[in-house]
């Protein structure tokens, strides 16, 4: 099995696959490069079954990642900023792939809305398109993070419990996989909103659904994690809410593109 063995109910995490020299590829690295292809791919389909305008994906394509990117990681640097008080300058290192999901999703919504406005998009229609897309890059992200130790679970005497042996995680009992939870939820979720939007007429349907399930699964799983967050619970409630507030909206008025 790739990044793991397994031995009794141990995991021995391989969080580096190769390193030669200066040259170092993590496993994470790998998932993240895996979820951006297949992401990126699936948002290019449905682009193209949909019968959007794929000149304007190209010409603004760069800009979301951008925001995407800049949003991310501010808000990872507000999540944690008695840390980066002490260090600044490392703020910039984004390398690290450190990234608020918040952060992220507010900034390349907030993009995605004014450069639609401007260009005379549905903007719905590109919400659902963004948000299937990552849905389907985060499955193999949160896998990303099982194999690296991040977002680790609490113990628990569950039958499924596991340990993992890395320096990341400070228990040595058995505990939640709460990475395999997170990725575990987010596909399915992923199969319903596409089965979903198949059977809608109405776009930002399938989009908000699907937005308003996944923060409320990550809400649910936050509450299993080893080092809970107050500020991921405020975060993913306040995404909670919005979706509702958007699939609200979608469901009782059809959109057209503004005159």
């Amino acid at each position: 099995m790739c990044g793991s063995v397994f031995y009794d109910a141990q995991i021995i995490m391989l969080e580096i696959l190769f390193q030669y020299g200066p040259v170092t590829l993590r496993t994470f690295n790998l998932f993240v490069a895996i979820a951006f292809f297949l992401g990126g791919v699936f948002l290019l389909r449905c682009v193209t079954r949909q019968k959007m305008s794929v000149s304007f994906l190209a010409h603004y394509f760069l800009y979301f990642i951008l925001a995407a990117l800049i949003g991310g990681r501010m808000g990872y640097v507000f999540e944690n900023l008695s840390l980066f008080m002490q260090d600044p300058l490392s703020s910039l290192y984004v390398w690290d792939l450190e990234f608020s999901f918040f952060g992220a999703f507010l900034a390349l919504f907030l993009a995605l809305y004014f450069v639609s406005r401007s260009a005379r998009e549905d903007f719905w229609a590109w919400s659902d398109a963004f948000i299937l897309s990552n849905l389907l890059a985060l499955i193999f992200i949160h896998i990303g993070q099982f194999f690296d130790g991040m977002n680790y679970g609490r113990p628990t005497d569950l039958p499924w419990g596991i340990t993992l042996d890395t320096q990341n995680i400070p228990f040595i009992s058995p505990i939640h996989p709460t990475q395999l939870y997170s990725a575990l939820a987010t596909l399915i979720i992923f199969l319903y909103a596409k089965r979903y939007m198949k059977h809608t007429h109405l776009s930002g349907m399938a989009g908000s659904l699907a937005l308003m399930l996944y923060a409320l699964a990550m809400l649910g799983i936050d509450f299993f994690h080893g080092a809970p967050s107050l500020y991921a619970k405020i975060s993913y409630g306040i995404v909670a809410m919005l979706a509702f507030v958007s699939l609200v909206h979608c469901s009782y008025k059809t959109h057209s593109l503004p005159h």
